[in-house]
């Protein structure tokens, strides 16, 4: 009896595919290591712009030591007294223009601007938008000789409002607006 062998006998053919086999393997398997290599050095990069944040964390909080002294609240507040401000000197300019155009002691007789105009200057002033005049402008004319009162609809912060625009001796004498709605308990 023959003796037994461990291995088995391959043709050329047979070792020549598992040499193919081994070599697709191989390329494979280096495809592989090389795409890893690049992702990792990708994310190195990436990584290496984020070494900054500790140097920016730094300079934030030494800025914010250096100002402890600002309070935003305060500078909320400045602003809003501001704005509320200069919403009280329009009012103020746009009554000096309407008292100015309706004096008489200019050497050239001024024109006061339209009653309408005179109006929506007002509203405005008064902080309100989307202003409409009710009342029909060819009454404008009787409204400004005799005085009375002229419609209007306007909003204000979102609301809408009506009322009336009182007018005496071709001045407007006062504003009362109300929101369309009545106001819940």
């Amino acid at each position: 009896m023959p003796p037994a062998t461990i291995w088995p006998e391959w043709g050329p053919e047979a070792l020549l595919w598992l040499l193919c086999a081994l070599l697709i393997t191989l390329v494979v398997v280096a495809a592989g290591i090389w795409v890893l290599v690049k992702r990792l050095e990708r994310v190195q990069r990436e990584l290496g712009a984020l070494a900054a944040l500790p140097e920016i964390e730094r300079r934030v909080t030494r800025a914010l030591a250096e100002r402890d002294d600002l309070d935003l609240r305060r500078i909320e507040h400045l602003l809003v007294d501001l704005r509320d401000g200069s919403k009280r000197m329009e009012s103020l300019l746009a009554r000096a223009e309407e008292l100015r155009a309706s004096s008489n002691d200019a050497l050239v007789p001024m024109v006061p601007p339209p009653l309408g105009e005179r109006v929506l200057n007002r509203l405005l002033a008064l902080g309100y938008e989307r202003i409409e005049i009710v009342t029909p402008e060819d009454s404008f004319a009787a409204i400004t000789q005799t005085g009375g009162d002229v419609l209007v609809e306007a909003r204000r912060e979102g609301i809408l409002c009506k009322g009336r625009v009182r007018v005496r001796a071709g001045r407007i004498e006062s504003v009362q607006l109300q929101p369309a709605f009545p106001v819940f308990p």
